[in-house]
């Protein structure tokens, strides 16, 4: 994959990715027990997604985005697209056991990952502006 960002806006993003997904887990996976991976209890294979398989994507995410280009057109496009994928990687993680849901839906994923991918994108331009500031 052709890296067209830093390897400090890599590290920053995946720690912020990692660190919203470790809040939303607390809040929503062991305060409201709306869903699990694999068990209702705390297991290392979880942190395989967590650490590896989601900083990763949104690393490949952003890496692809689209700057530069119109919002409505290819931006709006590129944010749809990756939350059908995500909300098809969810779907198929809840089929074969690895994603259980306890009260949560597929539809409220539906309404959230669009946000969480464009508050992922407003993060990684913060990122940039600070880094650039800093030099």
């Amino acid at each position: 994959m052709p890296k067209k960002m830093t390897y400090f806006e890599m590290y920053t993003t995946s720690l912020f990715s990692t660190v919203l997904q470790l809040i939303t887990d607390i809040y929503l996976e062991f305060k409201f027990h709306l869903y699990w991976y694999f068990s209702p209890e705390v297991d290392n294979e979880t942190l395989w997604f967590i650490f590896w398989i989601y900083p990763a994507v949104n690393i490949i995410f952003l890496n692809f985005y689209p700057i530069g280009t119109s919002l409505l057109r290819n931006q709006l496009i590129y944010i749809l697209g990756w939350s059908i994928f995500a909300i098809a990687y969810e779907w198929t993680a809840v089929q074969t056991g690895i994603f259980q849901y306890n009260g949560w839906k597929l539809w409220y994923s539906m309404l959230i990952y669009p946000l969480l991918y464009i508050l992922l994108f407003i993060n990684w331009s913060i990122i940039k502006k600070l880094h650039r500031l800093a030099i």
